[in-house]
């Protein structure tokens, strides 16, 4: 998927929708992408995590009936039960914005097309007039 294939105002308003239950970091959209791992890159986990995805499938009426946290993230603290999780259930697996995107866009979590989709890392925002929260520039250097 290429910035060319993005509904900027839908694309908007999930990132509203991160902006609502994790404050981005002062530099979250220099390079901001579709690629862009919530996870790993803006430091959505755990707690964090458990309250953003309920209300990012709330939201934009998202059937969820395929959606396994433990796909995708690791839960807060230490993990008891992480030993009888198989490997893919151990928090592995990237969420991308380009994920929440399309997922938002078809209505489902569907796992084999999000995690099969290649998501374009080229910025998606080129200056700061241009990002969909108020008080947040985009650096280039």
């Amino acid at each position: 998927m290429t910035n060319d294939d993005v509904d900027y105002e839908l694309l908007g308003n999930v990132i509203r929708c991160i902006q609502d239950t994790f404050e981005f970091g002062k530099e979250a959209f220099k390079g901001l992408s579709l690629s862009t791992d919530i996870n790993r890159d803006l430091g959505v986990e755990g707690d964090d995590a458990n309250e953003l995805m309920p209300e990012f499938f709330k939201r934009f009426a998202v059937e969820i009936e395929s959606y396994d946290p433990y796909r995708y993230f690791v839960p807060e603290g230490y993990d008891l039960l992480a030993f009888r999780r198989g490997k893919e259930r151990q928090g592995n697996i990237p969420i991308t914005l380009g994920m929440l995107y399309l997922a938002a866009k078809t209505g489902a979590w569907n796992p084999a097309l999000l995690e099969q989709t290649h998501y374009s890392n080229t910025p998606l925002y080129r200056s700061s007039s241009d990002v969909p929260l108020p008080g947040y520039e985009v650096w280039r250097i």
